[in-house]
């Protein structure tokens, strides 16, 4: 959600963002902040909404740049490779399902689309993603952007010999502008030296990530 906004210079990482004492009235329902019992986070900038996962913090900003048009926020998503078919050769699998919004027959109302549909979509709500997209995608960002597709198999050999070989496949040779990709890499190094995601880091290495629920 974060890479969309800035992909599609909606903002920079010097914006902020107010979450309160960690809960926020969004068109008739609370959002909650993991730590609104004790007291929440009050004003954030863009990268800290991420080094502390608030939720408050994305759902408004996506919410401010494309509450009107959140067609323009679900292809922004679409951009990033995210709902891609990966294709994966092992039965049952599915590409990720995020809806693409749209107005009934008059044009003026949307046919499957609330007020509440865009925040809550914006922390992963109302989509189906798999993990296997999701490791996808993270695993683009570290490759500077270009997105691979997932290779479970390497050669198939038989007496020795190499019978079949599956080379890297590239899906996407860039799932951001590069600007965009370099300043994710920060905030997620910045996830884990500076914020919630303290206990992934390493004195040995840098680490990239960031915390999630389930």
């Amino acid at each position: 959600s974060i890479m969309a906004c800035l992909d599609d210079g909606k903002c920079d990482t010097t914006k902020r963002v107010e979450t309160g004492g960690g809960v926020w009235p969004m068109y008739g329902r609370q959002m909650k902040d993991h730590n609104w019992r004790k007291g929440g986070y009050g004003t954030l900038t863009l990268p800290q909404t991420l080094h502390f996962s608030s939720n408050i913090g994305v759902s408004r900003i996506v919410d401010e740049y494309y509450h009107q048009h959140p067609e323009k926020f679900v292809e922004a998503i679409y951009r990033t490779g995210l709902a891609d078919d990966l294709e994966i050769p092992l039965m049952g699998s599915s590409p990720a399902r995020i809806r693409m919004p749209h107005k009934d027959k008059t044009g003026r109302h949307w046919a499957n689309w609330s007020n509440t549909a865009l925040p809550w979509m914006s922390i992963g709500y109302e989509t189906q993603v798999p993990p296997i997209s999701t490791l996808t995608f993270y695993n683009a960002i570290a490759n500077n952007g270009r997105m691979m597709k997932p290779r479970f198999v390497k050669q198939v050999m038989k007496n020795g010999e190499v019978i079949d070989e599956y080379p890297p496949v590239v899906l996407r040779e860039h799932i951001a502008k590069p600007q965009t990709i370099r300043t994710m890499q920060t905030i997620l190094e910045q996830v884990v030296s500076q914020g919630l995601g303290k206990k992934a880091g390493s004195k040995s290495f840098k680490v990239a990530g960031k915390t999630g629920t389930a």
